[in-house]
């Protein structure tokens, strides 16, 4: 069994990995990492021919120095190498891994636009959108731009965070409380970053065990390969497009967030599954 052909266990991240690795094939091994940058909001991979693609670093993770010691191998890897990365139980080595996989989706997304449902990419979708008047909304990991906006028009709105909030302007209980609040949500918020974590098919669990109507894996890390996440429940995947992957590396390198990279260097992007 050649690495393309291998079989991963059913979680969304393995799938991922498994359905890039079969939609590429071979030619996996050919494409080369040209840059790896690992800042202190994203992490970044530049592949070849420019695709680029980020992921939340998960700084918060790590109570000290989290030196790697791939470090000066990851440049000129192959992306299969990186890929594979994706299933690392070390946090920072999954995020190299999401943020390959990212730049492989938007790669895969030019090359076999077949592959992708007709229902996007859309760049004109946003939360809102998916959100009615009286309806409870969960949301884990505090986007705090979108709290006004979501507050106003939902019914209530409750943030899951594992990280203490300072002054936040929702109502904010720990994470440990997703089996409680999700499955009594009826549109559900997950943070992509849980994809690096390793959180992600835990709370997909409970999001799919209530009446939720929408289940929304939204953020710069969200791999814009939205299969193998409507497989287990998701209804939206909304990511970031890199649209200058060289500027990314500079934006990254300098501790840039999510608005400095949509604002230089990439556009949002959602995929709505069929309903």
């Amino acid at each position: 069994m050649t690495g393309n052909e291998k079989k991963y266990e059913t979680g969304a991240v393995p799938a991922l990995v498994n359905e890039l690795s079969q939609n590429f094939g071979p030619a996996l091994e050919d494409i080369k990492a040209e840059d790896v940058r690992i800042g202190l909001a994203y992490t970044g991979v530049m592949l070849s021919d420019g695709y680029g693609g980020v992921a939340c670093t998960p700084i918060f993770d790590f109570s000290g120095c989290p030196a790697l010691g791939f470090a000066g191998r990851l440049k000129g890897s192959s992306a299969d190498t990186l890929l594979e990365l994706a299933l690392s139980k070390n946090h920072l080595e999954a995020a190299v891994g999401i943020a390959a996989a990212n730049a492989l989706s938007h790669m895969l997304l030019d090359r076999k636009p077949e592959n992708f449902p007709a229902s996007g990419p859309d760049t004109e979708l946003d939360v809102l959108d998916l959100i009615n008047p009286g309806d409870r909304v969960a949301m884990v990991g505090y986007f705090a731009p979108m709290v006004p906006s979501i507050s106003k028009k939902a019914r209530s709105l409750t943030v899951l965070e594992k990280r203490e909030i300072e002054s936040p302007k929702v109502k904010t209980l720990p994470s440990e409380k997703a089996d409680e609040v999700l499955p009594a949500s009826d549109v559900i918020i997950l943070s992509a970053s849980t994809l690096a974590n390793g959180t992600l098919d835990e709370l997909l669990k409970f999001a799919t065990s209530g009446e939720a109507r929408e289940v929304i894996l939204l953020g710069p890390s969200a791999p814009l390969y939205p299969k193998p996440f409507f497989e287990r429940g998701v209804t939206a995947v909304m990511g970031t497009k890199i649209t200058d992957s060289k500027n990314m590396l500079t934006v990254l390198s300098e501790a840039g967030g999510t608005k400095k990279l949509h604002r230089c260097c990439g556009e949002k992007v959602a995929f709505r599954k069929k309903q």
